[in-house]
């Protein structure tokens, strides 16, 4: 027990962030793709009380696809685009929109892709919690530091 509070307590290295986030959005992108494209899962016809064409329920599954196309370029190029605190905002939003995006496909008879984007919603949830899920040079993105010497 007392392993697993000071591994929790240790902030892992720019290294090991950046490959854990590449690995969680390649595994979500590439499963959404495989499971809402080229297998066809359907999503729900109508979410807060408003009806969807099956038209636009596909370009919805492809906005998708393409929204979190956008953090694995972030994580490859390691650049950091927005302070701390609007990281943490970013990571509380995408830990929602996955939540939300699990209520949205249609359940089934077996474990599939529904369940695997509510287990990884809780990631960034966790990451969002802990703070330590942000890479060194972007928790001082945009501060001025300056030094006084006496």
């Amino acid at each position: 027990m007392l392993w697993i509070i000071n591994f929790l307590k240790k902030r892992p290295s720019d290294l090991t962030i950046r490959i854990w986030r590449i690995l969680f959005w390649l595994l979500l992108v590439s499963t959404a793709y495989y499971n809402l494209i080229y297998q066809g899962d359907a999503m729900e016809s109508s979410f807060w009380w408003i009806t969807i064409s099956d038209q636009a329920a596909l370009i919805l599954k492809y906005i998708l696809i393409a929204m979190w196309t956008l953090p694995i370029i972030a994580s490859i190029i390691n650049h950091c685009i927005a302070k701390s605190k609007y990281i943490r905002i970013g990571q509380i939003i995408f830990g929602i929109i996955l939540f939300i995006f699990a209520w949205l496909i249609k359940d089934t008879a077996d474990l599939d892709f529904d369940v695997l984007v509510m287990i990884l919603g809780f990631l960034p949830l966790f990451a969002w919690i802990t703070w330590k899920c942000i890479p060194k040079p972007c928790l001082r993105y945009g501060e001025k530091i300056t030094k006084i010497r006496v």
